[in-house]
């Protein structure tokens, strides 16, 4: 009856607790998603393609394969792998006949991008070394696309044209339109075959997956500026654990109010049992009494350390994202002039005139609100049911704040 009462008066909180429970798991396991990777983000300079024994050369596409080789170098393992990739979007790709034509977004990636940021194959094959070396003009199409192309989902072998150029298809890759792409529709060439093509590109974007322990985000911020000086880097690791943070907050805020409360009933507890110790040794030898005591004892010593333990291991939950926001910290904690440029640093980055971002840029961020929004809905609805929660169980017997009269025993 209990239980149908209260799920009577608060069955409308409970539903919205349930409801945020489940967009911030949904929020999770994207942002959890998400390739951790550092990118470096920039425009292209002049494209202006160039005829060189009567075939377009693109030079400045060209040009930043030497210049991903020195920052390679530069990086010295602390990023591996690495990947640089060229993006149009809109490109407008068409049959061979012209009779059909869309708009899509043109990746032009290199041999180590499907080891960064790998995608699923729905039937044919991916790129071959040679094809990427050598910068065939060969190209993945995504499902969506092959069917607004060719009315059928497998159109290998077949050509489509972009910018002038034939590209014959090899693969069609999974559709997986997301949060933060612009375009419906995707396809994927060998970044070499843009070099001698027309086609230009809006953005380049620079990649690497960081090796533990190794200091990569202060390297590649360093090697990406080799391949342009300006443009954005982002961290995607950095912006994950960014966008759970409320959720962090949320569960060590709850797991100390819960950690304290039972502290709370534990201290009743002690009470209890010293009160009955009281009233027995009244009546009986210590000796005999000592099995009782050190059986209560010892469930007050556990429940004390697993409360202690973690209050602990939430404080540890709590300070973890220091170690990767390093940035954070004031050179000295109590210095107010330290705290200040500390602040000061961090919020700098987020004022730039200008950013350029990444789909995965966008996605961890509409993920970052929406787990934020959530958390503060299930927190609202949290602080509403523990008053009710708590009410409840100080009815219990065990629990409530009584007198114990001296004959009284301990059963």
């Amino acid at each position: 009856m209990a239980i149908k009462a209260f799920w009577k008066e608060r069955g409308k909180l409970l539903f919205l607790l349930a409801l945020a429970v489940a967009v911030i798991v949904y929020a999770a396991v994207e942002l959890n998603g998400l390739p951790g990777v550092y990118q470096h983000v920039f425009l292209p300079g002049e494209q202006l393609a160039e005829t060189e024994g009567g075939q377009p050369v693109n030079r400045y596409l060209r040009d930043l394969v030497d210049k991903k080789e020195s920052a390679d170098t530069a990086l010295d393992g602390s990023c591996e792998p690495t990947t640089l990739y060229a993006v149009a979007q809109p490109a407008t790709v068409e049959t061979v006949e012209g009779e059909k034509a869309a708009s899509a977004r043109l990746v032009g990636l290199d041999e180590n991008y499907l080891s960064v940021e790998p995608f699923a194959l729905y039937t044919g094959r991916y790129f071959y070394p040679d094809e990427y070396t050598y910068g065939e003009k060969v190209a993945l199409l995504d499902e969506q696309l092959a069917v607004a192309l060719f009315q059928y989902a497998e159109p290998l072998s077949e050509e489509i044209v972009l910018s002038g150029e034939k590209y014959r298809v090899i693969g069609i890759v999974r559709d997986q339109k997301r949060v933060g792409d612009q375009e419906e529709y995707s396809l994927y060439v060998p970044y070499r075959s843009l070099v001698s093509s027309r086609q230009l590109m809006s953005c380049v974007i620079f990649e690497g997956k960081p090796v533990k322990g190794a200091g990569g985000w202060a390297a590649f911020q360093s090697a990406a500026k080799q391949l342009s000086e300006s443009g954005s880097t982002h961290s995607l690791p950095k912006e994950s654990m960014n966008g759970k943070m409320p959720l962090r907050l949320l569960l060590v805020i709850s797991g100390w109010v819960l950690a304290l409360y039972l502290i709370r009933i534990l201290n009743r507890l002690f009470s209890r049992v010293c009160a009955a110790w009281r009233s027995k040794i009244r009546e009986e030898y210590a000796a005999r009494l000592l099995g009782w005591l050190l059986l209560r004892a010892v469930g007050l010593v556990i429940g004390y350390a697993a409360c202690v333990a973690a209050l602990a291991g939430l404080f540890v939950v709590l300070i973890q994202p220091v170690f990767t926001f390093p940035e954070w910290v004031p050179a000295v904690l109590v210095e107010p002039k330290d705290i200040a440029a500390a602040f000061w640093n961090v919020w700098q980055d987020t004022a730039t005139v200008m950013e350029l971002r990444t789909p995965e840029l966008l996605r961890a961020r509409f993920y970052s609100r929406l787990m934020g929004w959530a958390c503060g809905f299930g927190a609202l609805a949290l602080g509403c049911l523990w008053g009710g929660v708590r009410q409840e169980l100080n009815r219990l017997p065990l629990l409530q704040e009584k007198p114990v009269r001296p004959d009284e025993k301990d059963s």
